[in-house]
Formats: structure tokens, sequence, C-alpha cells
């Protein structure tokens, strides 16, 4: 019996994916962006640099010594949000009216699945923050796997599947994939519930939704998408069918539902939003006019220029998948920056746009030329190089 099981196993994890394109591809992807994360991660994080006297000349050293680059990790690992991430992990969130001016009650802005994972994982191993970096990874690779599927499940050929799976994992703030907070969950969780739909499993998609809006309120933009995505694929109303897209929204409901339950408030992760200078505003291009009225390249915990070209990429890719009539792709990526476009600030636009994994499929079919793939590849390389040497350095402008 033993035997059998391990002959089942070895079929599956040797034999069969070995020859699954989608995965090769995902790999390729992984390994060559992770290896060079994590190069960079570790050459910064054991850099030394010393001054020699009256001279403006320094001295660089970097040592590889394995206890150190562990430690070096875990202090990189634990900067910008995935803090509070962890005491949440720990100390779960704070009861009692909602209070602004304390950090741990500004800390219902953060939705709940990330701290219950990284919750889970403290129940096995005390070094939370390294694990949770290794889960992050590995939702990551699982998510490149299906974001290659979902590409030829609607249509296109393995090419543009694999420029989307390489794009993605090379965007320049892609680094955050490899850090415990919720880029790679929610990525995965989004792929995979197009991928469920599109496949015809529409409960599987349901529930998988559940969990996307569990981990961030763009998760509940699934729900018009994926309607969306049964309109274009039945042409008419499936009731029946799609009746499984109606959970959806129920991981946001149980998580107002949770806050109204310690703070009387019900919409605290919405209100917690101003503690972090993000306040609703109903033109959503007015941060994005402003910039271009007087521009800044950087400012202290954000690459404005960065942000702002995210979001002209998005409205780019929009404007793509409409011309190629992947009206749920196009409705989902327009309605998901619009949302964090509405809070009037810039910030983590990049980051926010990296989740929106259609903006990649857009860009894997525009670039049929070899010469424009490897521009596109070669810029994003080059500025992932940057930016995260800029993370394993310190700088707040690399965080967000």
């Amino acid at each position: 019996m033993l035997a059998r099981l391990r002959k089942r196993l070895y079929e599956i994890l040797f034999v069969r994916l070995r020859h699954d394109r989608s995965v090769r591809e995902a790999l390729f992807a992984f390994i060559l962006t992770r290896t060079l994360i994590f190069f960079i991660l570790i050459c910064v994080g054991q850099l030394t640099l010393t001054s020699k006297p009256d001279t403006k000349l320094h001295d660089a050293s970097i040592s590889l010594d394995r206890p150190q680059i562990a430690r070096s990790l875990r202090e990189m690992m634990v900067r910008g949000d995935v803090g509070h991430y962890k005491a949440l992990s720990a100390g779960g969130y704070l009861p009692g009216p909602l209070d602004l001016n304390n950090d741990r009650s500004t800390q219902f802005a953060f939705f709940p699945l990330q701290p219950i994972l990284l919750w889970l994982l403290g129940r096995v191993t005390s070094d939370v923050l390294l694990w949770g970096a290794g889960l992050s990874n590995l939702l990551f690779l699982l998510a490149l796997v299906l974001l290659h599927k979902l590409t030829l499940a609607c249509g296109y050929n393995e090419s543009v599947a694999s420029r989307a799976v390489f794009y993605l994992a090379a965007f320049p703030a892609s680094y955050f994939f490899s850090v415990p907070m919720t880029e790679s969950l929610f990525v995965v969780l989004t792929v995979a519930s197009f991928y469920a739909a599109k496949r015809e499993r529409w409960w599987t998609a349901g529930v998988i939704g559940v969990l996307a809006s569990a981990t961030r309120l763009t998760g509940v933009l699934l729900l018009p998408s994926l309607l969306v995505l049964s309109w274009q694929m039945y042409r008419s109303l499936q009731i029946k069918k799609i009746l499984g897209l109606l959970l959806i929204p129920f991981g946001l409901f149980a998580y107002m539902f949770y806050s109204w339950r310690l703070t009387g408030d019900a919409l605290a992760f919405k209100h917690a939003q101003a503690a972090w200078g993000r306040e609703p505003s109903i033109f959503f291009l007015r941060s994005v006019i402003n910039w271009l009225v007087g521009p800044h390249l950087i400012t202290p915990w954000n690459v404005e220029l960065f942000s702002v070209v995210s979001a002209l990429l998005c409205f780019v890719c929009i404007y793509i998948l409409a011309r190629r009539r992947e009206w749920a792709f196009a409705l989902y990526t327009l309605i998901s920056i619009i949302l964090p476009l509405s809070s009037g600030n810039l910030q983590s636009l990049e980051r926010y746009t990296m989740g929106f994994f259609p903006v990649f499929i857009a860009l894997g079919i525009v670039a049929k030329s070899e010469h424009c793939d490897q521009s596109i590849r070669v810029v994003f390389v080059f500025l992932l190089g940057i930016m995260t040497a800029l993370y394993a350095a310190g700088y707040s402008n690399a965080l967000t």
C-alpha cells in the first residue's frame, strides 16, 4: 500500500509536473526572479561600509556568514506592513471603540486572512517571519502556474501565457511576493477564482472568492467581474449555475461582523484608513492630476513616479483588454484601480497594480514582437533590481 502511494506521488510530482508546460514556465520565471531578489537581499543585508579618516572614501565588505544572513533576512521581513501582520497574528485586533490615535486600533485596516495564516504558522514554528516568507513564495509559484493555465483557458497561445507569467514575476515591485504580506495570497486566490469560473466550477470560484474578500477589500470585486464572465460564457444569466458566486462577499461580511463585535463599528476597516492618510474622494483621478500639475519623483514612503506610471499602465491595459472583448478582465482591473485611487493617495499603487493580474495578460497580448518583449523584460528586471536593493537597504520609498 505504501509502495503504491509512493509511486503515485512520484508520478504526480516528477512525471506529470515535469511535462506540464505551465509548471515549467512558472518555475523558470520564479527561480530567475527569486534568485535575483534574494541575492540582492543577502548582499545588501551583509554590506558593511567603513569610512577612512580625513577622506571621502569608503571601504565596502560583504560577509556571507550564515547566521548573520538569517538574522538580516529576518530583519528585512518585518519591515513595512509586515510588522502589523505579525502583531495581529500574535495579539489579534484591539477590542474597544476605534481610536485612530492608537496604532493597534488602526490595524483594523488590515484584513484578517493573512494574520490567521501567520498565526497558524506560529503554532508549528517560532520563526514566523522566515516561514511566512517561505509560504508567500510557495503561494506565488502556485499563482504563476494558475496564471499560465488561465491565460491558455482564455484561448491565448503559450507565448502570451509565458510572457504574462514572466512580466508578473519580474514586475519592479514583485519582491513583495517574497515577504509575508498579502500580495502572494491575494494574487493566487483571485487567479484561482477566475480559473475555476472559466472551467465552470462556480461554487469553487465562490468559495475561493470568500477567502479573497477576507484578504483584501478588493477581493469583493470578484463578484461583478465573474458575473460578467458568466454572461460572456453563456450569453445569458444562468442563475442556477452561478449561484455560488454570491458567496464571495461573505469574507468581507464576516470581518465586518467581527469588527462590530469588537468595536461596535462594522466599518472599522474603512475608518481606520484615515490614520494611514487615505480619505475617500469622489473624483478618483484627482491624485494623478495633482501629481501631473506638480510632480515629485520620489517622496518619503513613495516613489511617486513609479506609482503614477503603474496607474497609467492599468488604464492602458484596460483599453487593451476591452479591445479584445475581455470584459471581465477589463472590469476587474478598472474597479480595482479606481478603489485605491479614490483614497486620494498615490502610495502603494505599484504594489496594488502588481495584484491586478489581467494587467500582465494584456501586456503578454500586445508584446508580440521580440523587440517589445525583450524591452519590457529588461526594464522590469533592471527596475526590480533597484527597488529590491532599496528595500534591502531600508529606504522607506521601497517599503510600501
